[in-house]
């Protein structure tokens, strides 16, 4: 509705401020499928503010390129994985720090449930303390459950969560399960909820804590 709309007009005016003032001229297509402005926002705020050491990104695109801007000026490790080849080709190829790799969709079953995860063997070891919901492609329920794998390799001291799309029933779905996954391995969280004309669910811990006053 109009309040959403409203919303991320004001995070469209952030996001472009927080780019001019880190001197970042990298192209913003907010529009679409793509990255809306709310989500874009976190992700600078995230990666100027938080102690982050290497993000790990499920499904590749505008969000990218905003991380391997915002890595360039930092001191952490971007590693997307996209299931599609070519466009992990050519999101990959206007990347500097980023790494985009193609990792193919393989059946796993967690929690029960049979679901697509990107290859795990693209990732090597459990050294992230930053995860990106954003891929693969959405279902109408348990939408993007194999984040759930990535989940549990997560850093369980310090860490940020954000699931995009998180107004969808399958996302909401997963992210429910991650939440009962976290509690069963005793980790202290905190989350909330962004909403403008998407919706973003962010879980934080540890020395990232503050990501959910955002």
């Amino acid at each position: 509705g109009a309040t959403l709309n409203g919303r991320e007009l004001v995070y469209q005016n952030l996001v472009h401020r927080d780019l001019d003032r880190l001197g970042i001229d990298t192209p913003i297509h907010a529009v679409g499928a793509a990255a809306n402005y709310s989500y874009l926002y976190l992700l600078i705020r995230a990666c100027t503010e938080l102690p982050v050491r290497r993000v790990v990104e499920l499904g590749c695109g505008q969000s990218t390129l905003l991380l391997d801007a915002l890595a360039a000026r930092g001191d952490f490790e971007v590693v997307s994985l996209e299931h599609e080849a070519a466009w992990a080709e050519r999101i990959g190829a206007r990347c500097d720090r980023a790494r985009v790799v193609h990792a193919p969709l393989v059946d796993r079953r967690i929690c029960d449930q049979i679901a697509c995860v990107h290859d795990p063997e693209a990732v090597e070891g459990d050294d992230f303390d930053v995860l990106l919901v954003d891929g693969p492609q959405k279902s109408k329920r348990r939408s993007r459950w194999g984040a759930l794998h990535w989940l549990e390799r997560l850093d369980a001291e310090d860490f940020v969560v954000i699931f995009d799309d998180a107004e969808r029933r399958g996302e909401l779905d997963t992210i429910a399960q991650a939440l009962k996954q976290l509690d069963r391995r005793g980790i202290c969280y905190t989350a909330t909820r962004i909403r403008s004309v998407k919706t973003q669910f962010l879980i934080a811990g540890g020395a990232m804590q503050s990501a959910v006053y955002f």
